[in-house]
């Protein structure tokens, strides 16, 4: 009897890519099949290198060619990860995944989304929550994994020698690991059944720049310190490296409302990722120790 294949969307990112090293010694092991999506041709070849059969899909090819034009990339898979683009198009991106797995016949697919209040108004956060309700409406089976803020980014707040630029203010963001997040696809897709149905908002701690900044000073035993920056500034260094507007205007409201105190999206730390993966969530502490050197430079 085959093993159940697995399709990781997006295995070249930053959070796919982990999770195909978690899945790897399933796979290995003949637990599973695992097969990775990426649109990139260059991703296909290390990927391929490590015995993972890869399958070139770009979901836009939809929206051009309709279904059948990525249907085929879906057969003989059992269990889905979907993550899609961080723009406006995810919403017709992850239709057409939806779609194309049920045609399929995929028992289960695990999608990302994001941590947020039920009754948000955030409109990106929104748009995952569009998603995630036409999959429970389309009578697969289903895992929804929220996460809150990715500590990696932190990586992208480095500004001068000791200095952390961020766009928060004196809000507390909660903060999760991105290795903490494909530990718990990693979980889900290897036995869905428990986890059918359900949604796990991923939230290890809550804390501000300024003590993200304090710990830093813990952890490489020098002075770091937090240099706010305006919401507008991130929008424009944004915009101008190519990304979606539309998308980024969502994050800078984000940032603005952190800073007034009007997003709480939700300002709860959840013990999701203990329960599902049976240890405990990478503590801020432990993600700085761990890559210090990036920070130290």
């Amino acid at each position: 009897m085959s093993p159940p294949a697995v399709l990781v969307i997006g295995a070249s990112g930053a959070i796919g890519s982990t999770l195909i090293d978690e899945l790897v010694p399933d796979h290995q092991t003949g637990l599973l099949r695992l097969v990775a999506a990426t649109r990139r041709q260059e991703a296909a070849r290390p990927l391929r290198e490590r015995g993972i059969e890869v399958r070139h899909l770009d979901l836009d090819d939809a929206e051009t060619g309709g279904l059948d034009a990525i249907q085929s990339i879906f057969e003989g898979i059992d269990k889905v990860f979907i993550l899609t683009g961080y723009d406006v198009r995810m919403l017709a991106q992850s239709k057409a995944a939806v779609d194309a797995a049920n045609g399929a016949g995929v028992s289960h697919v695990v999608h990302l989304g994001v941590s947020a209040a039920e009754d948000t108004t955030v409109a990106h956060f929104i748009w995952h929550q569009l998603v995630e309700a036409y999959i429970e409406r389309s009578g697969l089976g289903f895992t929804h994994v929220r996460p809150s803020g990715f500590m990696q980014n932190l990586r992208l707040s480095l500004g001068a020698p000791g200095v952390l630029t961020h766009f928060v203010g004196d809000g507390r963001p909660n903060w999760v690991d991105i290795g903490d997040i494909a530990a718990v696809a990693a979980t889900v897709l290897r036995d869905p059944k428990p986890h059918h149905g359900r949604a796990y908002d991923l939230a290890a701690e809550a804390a501000s720049i300024t003590e993200i900044a304090d710990l830093l000073g813990e952890v490489t035993g020098r002075p770091w310190r937090y240099e706010p920056a305006e919401p507008r500034i991130f929008y424009e260094q944004m915009v101008a490296a190519g990304y979606d507007p539309i998308y980024m205007s969502c994050v800078r409201n984000t940032f603005e409302r952190t800073i007034n105190g009007s997003l709480v999206d939700p300002a709860d730390v959840y013990d999701t990722i203990e329960t599902v993966i049976g240890r405990q969530a990478t503590s801020l502490r432990q993600f700085l120790e761990r890559h210090r050197d990036t920070f130290v430079r």
